[in-house]
Formats: structure tokens, C-alpha cells, sequence
């Protein structure tokens, strides 16, 4: 049977991955809304004819980019799939012209979570800095 405090932390621990999946939920539909430049049609985005291709190469840019925060002191408490989510998200709001402010504003949360398990490495903001500039060198 767990001691009180192993009980603790795993609780803790599911609540903690709990509230990664939220705040990425609300990143996510933040760096994907719709902005002002939104308002011309788009085009269709072309669908890719081999699809393992195509998860081959996502796969590599979301290593990549957990490789990159990893080296930087971001810890990899962040899932693949969450991580994937914020990347794409920075990479269509840039795309969009959406200001660098906004898109921090929307990662905010998730930096401040990885600055908490950074032990100490990381501020709040320079964690929420990192995954907006890794994003974009080594994802977009």
C-alpha cells in the first residue's frame, strides 16, 4: 500500500498532467482563433497523398522541438501531442501577423508551468520566450 506521500504525489502528479491538458486546450484555441487578416478566403490546404510521410514528419518536428526546449532547460514534462499543438499554433499565428504579445499572452500558462518543474532554471517569462523562439527555428 503507497505511503501518504507517495498517495500525495501521485495525485498531485495526475492533477498536474489535468491541468496541462486544459491550459494546452486554451492555448490551442487561442493560437488558432481567428484574427482580423482571417477575413479573405483561404484556399484549401493541400492533403497529403502518404500519409505516414507526413506523420514521419511531424513526428521529427515535434522531436526536434522537444530536443530544442530540452537543451535550452525547458523540462519534458509537456506531452508530444500538447507540444505539437503550441508549435503549429505559434507557427499559424505568425503566419497570420498576430503579435508577438498575443502569442506569448497564449503560451503563458504552459511556460509558467515548465518554469515551476525547472528547478529554478527558467523565470516564468524566459520558459514562455523559449517556446515561442524554438517554435519557430526548430518547428515552423
Amino acid at each position: 500500500m503507497p505511503t501518504t506521500s507517495t498517495a500525495s504525489r501521485l495525485a498531485l502528479r495526475s492533477a498536474t498532467m489535468g491541468v496541462v491538458g486544459v491550459v494546452a486546450s486554451i492555448v490551442v484555441a487561442g493560437c488558432t482563433s481567428a484574427t482580423a487578416t482571417d477575413d479573405a478566403p483561404q484556399a484549401a490546404t493541400p492533403v497529403a497523398t502518404d500519409p505516414v510521410s507526413a506523420t514521419t514528419t511531424t513526428d521529427a518536428r515535434v522531436t526536434r522541438y522537444a530536443d530544442a526546449l530540452a537543451a535550452d532547460g525547458f523540462p519534458e514534462v509537456v506531452p508530444h501531442s500538447t507540444l505539437f499543438a503550441l508549435a503549429d499554433g505559434v507557427c499559424r499565428q505568425s503566419a497570420a501577423g498576430t503579435p508577438d504579445s498575443t502569442i506569448l499572452d497564449n503560451l503563458r500558462s504552459v511556460g509558467a508551468y515548465g518554469a515551476s518543474l525547472s528547478g529554478g532554471t527558467l523565470t516564468p517569462d524566459a520558459a514562455t520566450q523559449l517556446l515561442l523562439d524554438r517554435a519557430r527555428a526548430d518547428f515552423c
